[in-house]
Order: structure tokens, then sequence, then C-alpha cells
């Protein structure tokens, strides 16, 4: 769900961060009066990981009905909190083997003033990790369940896994 250049994803933080996987959604339409936003597609990109496993990890798209929708900004308006949900199911490749996963869920992300996310999840979520992370272990993660995830202002990540399974691609394409 979270994905750094998509969304991410929401992590994607996230995540997508955390994709759908997520930088992170710029800032569409102003919030209306009661803080709510009106629901407007978003769409992943499909992309190529370096740096994550010991392979290239590549992403497509299999479906994608992601929602988005602003619930404040900041008054220069940026982006304060932004809500996501909806489908998404993505085609992991690498090391000569593939797996699909269904990321689909509901996140709610934290755009902080200082260039940091937090997010909180319910489902699914694709959250990519580069080797020389500080705060959690690198890896191509995908988490199902309810969990929170931050990307610090520095560009580290930290997954809080509380109520989630965790599966880390570099191991399953292995």
């Amino acid at each position: 769900m979270f994905d750094s250049r998509s969304a991410g994803r929401r992590a994607a933080l996230a995540a997508t961060a955390l994709a759908c996987g997520a930088g992170v959604v710029g800032a569409g339409p102003s919030a209306s009066a009661d803080g709510r936003g009106d629901w407007r597609p978003y769409r992943a990109k499909p992309f190529v990981d370096v740096g994550v496993c010991a392979f290239t990890v590549r992403v497509d798209i299999l479906r994608d009905e992601e929602e988005v929708r602003t619930l404040s900004t900041y008054p220069d308006g940026k982006v304060e909190w932004e809500e996501f949900r909806g489908p998404l199911v993505l085609l992991f490749s690498g090391n000569g083997h593939s797996v699909v996963r269904d990321v689909s869920g509901y996140a709610w992300f934290h755009h902080l003033k200082d260039g940091g996310l937090r997010a909180r999840l319910d489902g699914g979520f694709s959250f990519r990790i580069k080797q020389g992370n500080v705060g959690y272990p690198a890896g191509d993660y995908i988490l199902h369940g309810r969990f929170s995830a931050e990307v610090k202002a520095d560009g580290n990540r930290i997954v809080h896994p509380a109520h989630a399974t965790v599966e880390n691609l570099c191991d399953t394409l292995s």
C-alpha cells in the first residue's frame, strides 16, 4: 500500500508507506469545511527495487482501485492528514521467482512538518526498507493486520507490527 515512489504505499511508509504500497502522495484538493475532502482515485505505479534485497525486485500492479482523501492541511496548504482505502494486488518478481500479494487495506497518513510521516494501517501493506536503514532491518516487507509505521525526516523507516504478520519478500523470493 505504501511506496516511497508512488505512495506508498502509503509505505510505504510508507508505507506505503507506510505502497500501498509509497515520497508520499502530494497535496491534493483542499479538505472541505467539515475537514474531509472527497475521495479520489489513487494509482500506484510499477517500480524496480534495488538496494533492498540482495537481488533486484520488480513490482507490477495487477489490481488497483485505491482511493485517497485529504482530511486536513497545514496553513500553507500542504497535506497534514490523508486517508487511503481500497484494493491493491501486486506481483513481486526477482531472483527467478515471483509471488502475488494482496495488500488491500485502509490507512491514515500524518505528514509531519519536519518531512517525516507516521501511518496507522489496517489490512495489507508493502513496505521497502533499504540497506543501511536505522530502526528496522532491510527488506521488502508485506504486512497484514493492524500496525503502524514511521518514515523519519532523515529517511529512516520503522515498522511497529504489534498485531500483524510480517513477510520479508527477500526471503520468499530467495
